[in-house]
């Protein structure tokens, strides 16, 4: 891992604690249930009731793993992301590990489309989505994901798979994601007024 990174993960990390601290959990605020029909502790942040702001860092060999399964290695950032920091915490549901177990295959080293914005199927009849060039690692809701364009020129940048409108959209370089959806947070839940729910 480069001198940059590991200085960027360090500051992301200290920006998670900060946001951890701003978004403890309210008894009885999530809209989710228990077997016993109470309602659990929330959070302010949209899926953070999932994700509870908790990081399982991803061991080397786990990480090779999905990379042989892929066909190619993972971005350096993203890979050292996950290497020191983890699944859980993160935009929306969080980074889902089942999510990319799930993706990762022989599509991920096809590089990805050319461009900033793309039709999400690749037919008329919406058969055939396009699967080509990245890893899928956040849920959004709704059967929209968040993923990671593994092959090709934007390798390394989020990509948003919109099914609701049938396109896909690049976003910045994962780490630059990741620590503006910590910033927007903490930014609002910094402020004198605090919002109830933080999208």
């Amino acid at each position: 891992m480069s001198e940059d990174i590991r200085t960027r993960i360090e500051h992301i990390r200290a920006r998670l604690d900060r946001l951890r601290e701003l978004d403890p959990p309210r008894p009885g605020a999530s809209r989710f249930v228990d077997d016993d029909g109470n309602r659990l502790d929330g959070h302010i942040v949209f899926g953070a009731d999932l994700h509870r702001y908790e990081n399982q860092p991803v061991p080397d060999d786990v990480l090779t793993d999905l990379e042989t399964a892929m066909g190619c290695e993972l971005p350096e950032e993203f890979r050292a992301f996950l290497s020191a920091v983890g699944c859980g915490a993160g935009p929306y549901y969080g980074l889902d590990w089942r999510s990319m177990k799930g993706s990762a295959g022989p599509a991920c080293a096809v590089p990805f489309p050319e461009g900033d914005a793309g039709p999400l199927y690749l037919d008329e009849d919406e058969e055939d989505a396009l699967e080509d060039g990245h890893l899928l690692t956040t849920h959004l809701g709704c059967g929209d994901f968040l993923g990671v364009v593994t092959a090709g020129p934007s390798r390394g940048r989020v990509v948003t798979i919109d099914h609701s409108n049938a396109e896909w959209r690049l976003g910045p370089p994962f780490l630059d994601h990741y620590l503006a959806w910590i910033e927007r947070a903490v930014s609002r839940l910094d402020s004198p007024t605090r919002p109830d729910r933080i999208l």
